[in-house]
């Protein structure tokens, strides 16, 4: 556990900064987009409103696009394609970019969809990867016809319908990756991933996701994909296994304090069992869910319905987060860690996970603002919570400004007779259950597209 001067440090520093509207800055670096979509050389993303705004240059596509004013431009005509080579992006300055640089958490943009120049500007503002589940590939292919095109090139090649889905899959995965592969080198590995599931179809099947994992890793084929492979029991060797091999691990669907310390030992196994002498391109992530652990205590608090339990609604979730950043900090520190450490591994980031508010009666940053600290992963998905983020959050390190308070929070809910465990398991099976209805719905849509 961390010592109190800890988390008192992390109260000593610069007061909350609220992101009030301020106006937008712009600086230009040179990153390369080599044979994909990329944006013309000047830009400026709103947030606010939500528009593009070019600054306005000599070029066929500043003529095709915009008057000589300013102007909002569509995403496609902004990112209309242009020659390979470098190309100067103009990066607006947002509080995701604060949110990096000063607190140390890296944002993540939790939806994808085609086309994949449609994150430039999200990258642009700030964000530093990508995550997937079966539930955004679902959304993304049933609600668009840009999937049409390579379906029916797939099916009149023979290939059968879930095969032909986990081309779709692989194809937007790996172009993600090469769009946020200049972070990925920037950083050194650290950052600029794109995380894609095994099926969830298999999530019970030990050997079969260790080798969806392979073929997954090798079908991507980019070091920055990360292969997203479920906290359940069946899966905890898979993980293992899959990390001594020197493929780089999402471990989603982390609900419970128990699993999580299982999800860090099979990390850690992993890399000892490995037979790589250079650790260092090996990286994991440890997708701890939030807004999903309220509604089920919650729920379980007002069945209870004393004025403790009440009390308690609405704390569960980030008091856990809390002492998961805790745990963290325990078992990635001492003889064990450094022992690896020396072999080059990295830590498993602690990544939060479904951020978005479920009870409209919570701010709308409230899991984002609460869970801000150094060395840690937020998905964010793009509403409401990134929009609101952008319009309003709060800068501050969060984390463990109240250690004391979460471990009281905590435990009082035990003493209720709630079982943390239990509530865990019940939501793994619940996300899964529902990732596995996402699969064959899209399964399903892909088979009607080839009929038609």
């Amino acid at each position: 556990m961390a010592s109190r001067d800890d988390a008192s440090t992390s109260q000593n520093e610069e007061p909350p900064v609220q992101n009030e509207r301020r106006p937008i800055r712009t600086r230009t670096e040179s990153t390369r987009l080599t044979g994909y979509e990329s944006i013309p050389t000047s830009f400026l993303f709103d947030w606010y409103n939500g528009s593009f705004y070019q600054i306005p240059f000599n070029s066929a596509l500043n003529r095709r696009c915009a008057p000589s004013s300013f102007r909002p431009l569509s995403l496609k005509c902004l990112c209309a394609k242009m020659n390979n080579g470098d190309v100067k992006m103009t990066k607006t300055e947002t509080i995701l970019h604060d949110l990096y640089e000063k607190q140390r958490q890296t944002p993540y943009y939790d939806n994808l969809c085609r086309p994949v120049s449609d994150l430039v500007p999200f990258i642009a503002s700030g964000i530093r990867g990508v995550t997937t589940n079966p539930a955004i590939f679902e959304k993304a292919i049933s609600s668009s016809n840009a999937y049409n095109q390579q379906l029916r090139d797939l099916v009149d090649a023979g290939k059968d319908i879930e095969s032909a889905y986990w081309e779709l899959v692989v194809k937007d995965i790996h172009d993600t990756c090469k769009l946020l592969e200049p972070i990925y080198i920037e950083s050194e590995g650290v950052d600029g991933y794109v995380s894609v599931a095994v099926s969830p179809k298999i999530a019970n099947d030990t050997k079969g996701t260790i080798e969806a994992a392979k073929w997954l890793h090798k079908t991507v084929a980019c070091p920055n994909v990360y292969i997203k492979i479920p906290a359940i029991d069946e899966s905890i060797p898979s993980i293992k296994e899959v990390i001594s091999l020197g493929i780089s691990v999402n471990v989603t669907l982390i609900f419970s304090l128990p699993r999580y310390e299982e999800v860090i030992n099979a990390y850690l196994d992993g890399l000892e069992a490995s037979s790589m002498n250079d650790l260092s391109k090996v990286s994991s992530a440890a997708a701890f869910y939030i807004s999903r652990v309220d509604v089920a205590i919650d729920k379980k608090l007002e069945q209870i319905s004393t004025a403790e339990a009440l009390d308690l609604t609405g704390k569960a979730a980030v008091a856990q987060a809390v002492l998961a950043y805790q745990l963290y900090q325990k078992m990635f520190s001492g003889p064990r860690w450094e022992l690896l450490e020396k072999r080059g591994a990295k830590k498993q980031r602690l990544m939060w996970a479904s951020t978005n508010v479920k009870n409209p009666s919570y701010p709308d940053t409230f899991y984002v603002n609460s869970l801000i600290g150094p060395d840690t992963i937020s998905t964010i998905p793009p509403d409401p919570a990134l929009k609101a983020f952008m319009d309003h959050g709060i800068l501050s390190r969060t984390i463990d400004a109240n250690v004391s308070e979460a471990e009281s929070i905590y435990n009082a809910i035990e003493r209720l007779g709630i079982d943390w465990s239990r509530v865990g398991s019940q939501l793994e099976n619940e996300v899964l259950d529902s990732f596995k209805r996402s699969f064959e719905n899209v399964i399903e849509c892909l088979g009607k597209k080839a009929r038609m």
